[in-house]
Parts: structure tokens; sequence; C-alpha cells
């Protein structure tokens, strides 16, 4: 059994993902969340090994990343980071740690 690099935190208000890749736009419902990757919840078809730039709003900043399909699964699909600016990185940090701390709060 594979063990995970970090914890995954599920997200308990709606946060829309933006995907886009050749030819194709979509946004997706946010499931969880992890500095190496997220899954989203979607009726949109995609192909394992599909690269996609993605981006999340935080507010007024947009998290953006380019990201690889890793997993389909019935009703949605995970992706794993593959490149991200350093500002990016900074917002992906604080958009984990908004997630870890609603977690705790329970």
């Amino acid at each position: 059994m594979a063990t995970r690099r970090a914890t995954r935190f599920r997200t308990k208000v709606a946060i829309q993902v933006g995907f886009a890749g050749t030819g194709v736009k979509f946004s997706a419902s946010l499931l969880d969340f992890s500095p190496f990757g997220l899954s989203v919840k979607t009726s949109h078809e995609v192909t394992t090994g599909t690269i996609f730039r993605l981006g999340i709003q935080l507010g007024t900043d947009y998290f953006r990343a380019a990201a690889i399909v890793r997993d389909q699964f019935p009703g949605g699909f995970a992706v794993e980071f593959l490149n991200m600016t350093a500002m990016d990185r900074e917002l992906m940090r604080r958009l984990y740690l908004r997630l870890q701390i609603a977690a705790r709060a329970g």
C-alpha cells in the first residue's frame, strides 16, 4: 500500500477549480487538497496523463499550477501538481493551511 507524502484535507465550503487544456476549459468542485495535488468532483471526462493548467481563486488572488491527471474515479479525478511559480507556491501553502485549520475546527 502506498503512503501519501502529505495529508489531504477535504473542503468544507464550495471551492471551484478551473481547468484549461488543449481546446478545453471547464470547472469542477474541489474535493480535497494537499501540497502535491488535489481531487475534484465533475462529470467532465478526462484521460489519465492529460496535462492541464488549473486555477483556484483565493480572495483577490489566484493560485495557478500545471498539473497532470493521475487518477480517475466515479464522478471525478485527481491531479498531481507539476509546476508553479514561487508566488503560487505561497498561495498553495496558504490554502493548505486554511483547509488544515478548518479540518481541526471540526
